[in-house]
């Protein structure tokens, strides 16, 4: 059972970033370019959140607390917001957005990471919570920043008089 918690909190976010790829590959042409833009946005805006939320506050990894051995080895510093949580829920939430079959599976695996997470001891569930929700939050502000950033009407430019 430990080496498919292992796998699951250390490898399986792998599977959502390549989800993240197919759902790409098996959008409109005139859709991948507003995808991509809105994928990297989307990142942006998560991390500085992620950043921020973890300057505010602090919650030690569950192995340091409860003086036990985690599953997989990570350094004893501040578990809040997970990362894993916060890049596989970003990727998922974005991908809804454009394809909404290949979200839900990104999801199912969003939370087996998140939960072989919290059996790893590496982080609790409040460090996983909070990487979802600023990972969606991240998603929904990348998707329509891009959106009305790539549809906004252009100034036409105005002719001359001579």
């Amino acid at each position: 059972m430990n080496a498919i918690i292992i796998f699951c909190a250390a490898y399986l976010y792998l599977f959502v970033v390549l989800g993240l790829a197919i759902a790409w590959l098996k959008t409109n042409k005139e859709i991948k370019l507003q995808f991509i833009w809105a994928t990297i946005s989307a990142g942006v805006i998560a991390f500085i959140l992620s950043r921020i939320a973890s300057k505010l506050y602090y919650d030690p990894r569950p192995f340091v607390t409860e003086h036990v051995k985690p599953l997989i080895a990570h350094a004893a510093d501040n578990g809040f917001p997970s990362d894993h949580a916060l890049l596989t829920s970003t990727l998922t939430a974005i991908t809804y957005f454009y394809h909404k079959k290949a979200a839900i599976v990104m999801a199912v695996l969003s939370v087996l990471i998140g939960v072989a997470r919290v059996l790893a001891k590496v982080h609790s569930p409040l460090d996983i919570g909070a990487g979802w929700l600023l990972g969606v939050i991240g998603a929904i502000a990348g998707y329509y920043l891009v959106r009305y950033l790539m549809n906004k009407p252009r100034a036409k430019a105005k002719p001359t008089t001579v």
